[in-house]
């Protein structure tokens, strides 16, 4: 085993210790780089953005990309002798360091491959990260994207819309509902009318979650302003157009006023796509049955898809966890990961030699 698990989770609980919300991913900066240092990548550097990007090699450029920002939300980090605790620890700092590790196993693999190994900002929100790479034209012919799935291999995730409603009114005194008018009453009508439309409960279904609902200021007043955040999740072939086209008619209807947020399209690629080939490989050679599996959320490969079509998400820990109070990760799956994909990249070096 290239590291054992005790000093793994020196090296991930180094990670989690540093809080990272969205926006305030600088203060990782440094450890980063002395991670991969440590591990013999010849390059490093933080791009205009605020992405750590470290590298090796000379051939075929591949990125290994998660991300470092997290949701907000400080947690006891601590390692029990099998698990690493804490913000991060899944979703998806322990992804990260199974990629920065499988990166530095393959070192000595391969010699065809430029190795790109990315740690990327605002994946929480807005994507700022992976959309300054498209922007900015980075190029790589295959990409992984370190989220937690369990060491299956996701070759989809659904869309998001995100959107902020508001609505104003005149109030009124709670005594005589009838006479005053409720903002809330109002803004509630609108998103039950979302949730109705939007009623799923599956992948293949479009979803929808309030997340945020804001209203009054006095037990015994009709609320005159109410505000609320709403998510909606959709597969392909649904569009974000499609879904802000609906959520703005029914706004329109009730009343409502509607600011998007954010708009992320969905993603499905080939199981036949040299890269899923590629992890398929490296799992069998690691006594993984490999797993093809489509996720719910939303990540990074959403906007990365946009470099190339041979693009999986691929990592340790459970999905389920993340964004909780219970958020942990068992480093032996994060070692097994690293093996898997060091597996695949040296797979990939073999391909592109014949």
């Amino acid at each position: 085993m290239f590291a054992d698990v005790d000093e793994v989770a020196k090296l991930l609980l180094k990670l989690i210790n540093i809080y990272t919300p969205s926006g305030q991913e600088s203060g990782l900066h440094d450890v980063l780089s002395e991670i991969v240092d440590g591990f013999g990548y010849e390059e490093s550097y933080v791009d205009e953005a605020g992405n750590f990007i470290a590298s090796y090699g000379d051939g075929t450029p591949i990125l290994l990309a998660s991300h470092i920002d997290t949701v907000p939300g400080k947690l006891k980090a601590y390692f029990d002798g099998e698990r690493v605790y804490g913000r991060g620890a899944v979703d998806a700092k322990g992804p990260l360091l199974s990629y920065i590790l499988a990166g530095a196993i393959a070192m000595e693999k391969v010699d065809n491959l430029k190795i790109y190994v990315a740690g990327l900002v605002r994946e929480e929100v807005d994507g700022l990260g992976a959309r300054h790479l498209i922007e900015n034209g980075f190029r790589a012919d295959h990409i992984l994207i370190g989220e937690p799935t369990n060491l299956g291999i996701a070759i989809a995730y659904r869309g998001s819309v995100s959107c902020r409603a508001s609505v104003k009114a005149r109030g009124g005194h709670s005594s005589a509902p009838y006479i005053g008018e409720s903002a809330l009453d109002r803004i509630l009508e609108f998103l039950t009318r979302v949730r109705e439309r939007y009623g799923g409960s599956s992948y293949d279904e479009i979803t929808s979650a309030i997340t945020v609902l804001r209203a009054g200021d006095w037990p015994g007043n009709l609320p005159e302003e109410a505000t609320a955040h709403l998510n909606v999740r959709f597969p392909k072939p649904h569009e974000p157009d499609e879904i802000v086209a609906e959520l703005k008619a029914l706004s329109k209807k009730y009343g409502v006023e509607l600011d998007i947020i954010d708009s992320t399209p969905p993603v499905e690629v080939s199981v036949n796509s040299t890269i899923v080939r590629m992890l398929v490989r490296g799992c069998l050679r690691n006594r993984v049955k490999p797993r093809i599996v489509k996720k719910t959320g939303t990540s990074d490969m959403n906007l990365l898809a946009k470099i190339t079509k041979s693009i999986a998400a691929f990592g340790p820990g459970d999905s389920k966890l993340a964004h909780t109070k219970l958020e942990f990760i068992n480093v032996k799956d994060l070692l097994k990961a690293s093996e898997i994909i060091a597996s695949a990249l040296a797979e990939l070096s073999k391909t592109l030699s014949r």
